[in-house]
């Protein structure tokens, strides 16, 4: 059974959550109304966090960035801010995925599923070895990107991507479509997520990454990576 940390303060809506996942019994979810709660929460085996922006006494980007010095499992902001300076700032700090309420809670569902199938590809899949390709090469089990001039560190999110890219170099993705392979399942209309990390990305790939060589996008086609650009 699934483990879901809910961190919402709003009874209502943390109610509904808890019920429409309940109902579907193959979630146990344990529900935190505040920040103090979620991370004293977080010594439990969790295997996916629900998370909101707006909380009491921390606001949830912060929280994030708290947590993940203690788990590396995935977080998934649900929130009714619809802006996309919060939604950059909440993946650049270390979320996984973001949800604008309201929703269908089928969404939800599927959204906390391929999240959770994203995990597994990366822990049966990701090889211990160096990816390289061009002046560009990764090393797995450090996290770290290096460009052939500086090194970096890479979220979870961004080391699944970068290498999806690195083992189809020259190859088109529009953003459903790597949401859907990254992922592993459809985005339904939602792709703001893989927007942000694919700027994330050019951010340590690119040497100008308003002019982007390395990972660009190709309208009509979508993204591809050129390491030899």
């Amino acid at each position: 059974m699934t483990h879901v940390l809910l961190v919402e303060d709003d009874p209502v809506v943390a109610e509904i959550i808890y019920g429409y996942l309940h109902d579907l019994e193959e979630y146990k979810v344990t529900i935190a109304g505040d920040a103090e709660t979620a991370l004293a929460l977080c010594n439990l085996s969790i295997d996916i966090i629900l998370m909101d922006i707006m909380l009491p006494d921390l606001d949830g980007v912060s929280l994030c960035e708290k947590i993940r010095e203690k788990l590396v499992c995935p977080i998934l902001f649900v929130s009714c801010i619809d802006d996309s300076n919060t939604i950059i700032h909440a993946l650049e700090k270390g979320g996984d995925d973001y949800i604008v309420k309201p929703f269908e809670p089928q969404i939800l569902h599927a959204r906390i599923q391929a999240n959770l199938r994203r995990v597994r590809i990366d822990q049966g899949q990701i090889q211990a070895q160096r990816l390289s390709a061009g002046r560009y090469s990764i090393d797995p089990d450090a996290k770290k990107l290096d460009t052939g001039i500086r090194q970096y560190s890479l979220s979870n999110m961004e080391l699944r991507i970068l290498s999806f890219f690195m083992e189809h170099p020259n190859q088109y993705f529009t953003s459903a479509e790597l949401y859907r392979k990254i992922w592993g399942k459809p985005s339904y209309g939602d792709t703001r997520t893989v927007l942000v990390h694919i700027h994330n990305l050019r951010n340590k790939l690119e040497d100008d990454p308003s002019r982007p060589q390395a990972l660009r996008s190709v309208p009509g086609k979508g993204y591809v990576f050129s390491p030899e650009d």
